[in-house]
């Protein structure tokens, strides 16, 4: 059996922390709201993309290395399984994530890219967490 690998997540995390500096940057630079704008919606991007990763890359995990059938999960027991396995911090903290996850896919508007946004520095400790458990486990 092959390890698995973290090398995407890794870059996704990075890729996502590049984002939210680049905004905090720009935004103490009194940058325009326009500039402001774009950078929030690249790092909300970035964000689904390393959502998606972090879930999936957490699903491999648990169907290799864990006892659960976790294709039969729903994705409330997959974040509960993954905060049981001492991957994730919080399991319903990841359920918000995905919320906010499918709300950028169905209807953009200025509401809901605020509410998105405003979880993401969470969402990349929590990501950086994760990580950090993959690292120690697979290494």
């Amino acid at each position: 059996m092959t390890t698995l690998s973290v090398e995407s997540l890794q870059r996704a995390v990075a890729a996502l922390e590049e984002a939210l500096d680049v905004y905090h940057r720009e935004q103490n630079a009194n940058a325009s709201m326009q500039t402001l704008r774009l950078l929030r919606d690249a790092a909300i991007q970035r964000f689904e993309f390393t959502f998606e990763l972090a879930w999936k890359t957490l699903k491999r995990y648990l169907e290799r290395y864990s006892l659960e059938q976790v294709d039969r999960l729903t994705n409330r027991q997959l974040f509960r399984v993954g905060h049981e396995q001492g991957l994730l911090r919080d399991s319903a903290t990841w359920l918000l994530y995905l919320q906010r996850r499918n709300e950028t896919s169905r209807i953009y508007n200025e509401a809901a890219a605020v509410q998105v946004f405003a979880v993401i520095p969470e969402f990349l400790n929590d990501a950086r967490f994760l990580l950090s458990r993959l690292e120690e486990r697979l290494g």
